[in-house]
């Protein structure tokens, strides 16, 4: 019975198992969650859209083609610049709020609940000088 209460080894390896089971706890609450991955998403389909947008309006391409009414082209160049898997909806309205686009220019009806919407203020370089206001969302088909 004395050699128990002398023998300190088993305090020990109580004190380092707690040890380890606080360490192990304290790296589980810093994994990020599930939910974390949806935000991630969101702005990655964002920077897409303001990329996208981006690089069709840095030689006006997109006011020469707003402009014309070509909604066909318009359609081709968003199909084109996006992957197969990217749903996208892109609405037209001029400086008045009014809706200029009558041909659809997407690419079918939205699969997934995560849609991402983003506002784009165009303009034609033309003599006129339109203002011109997109509705471009994204979402991933699921």
């Amino acid at each position: 019975m004395k050699r128990l209460i002398r023998d300190k080894r088993g305090q020990v390896r109580m004190i380092e198992a707690f040890l380890a089971s606080m360490m192990i706890l304290a790296c589980l609450t810093l994994i990020p969650s599930q939910s974390t991955g949806v935000q991630r998403s969101d702005n990655n389909l964002n920077s897409k859209a303001e990329n996208v947008l981006l690089s069709l309006d840095s030689n006006g391409q997109l006011g020469r083609l707003i402009d014309q009414r070509d909604w066909a082209s318009l359609d081709n160049c968003f199909e084109s610049a996006l992957p197969l898997t990217i749903w996208y909806n892109v609405t037209v309205y001029d400086a008045n709020g009014g809706c200029l686009n009558s041909y659809p220019i997407c690419n079918g009806g939205a699969i997934s609940n995560q849609v991402s919407s983003i506002t784009y203020i165009c303009t034609s370089q033309n003599s006129t000088y339109a203002v011109y206001l997109l509705q471009f969302q994204l979402a991933v088909m699921e």
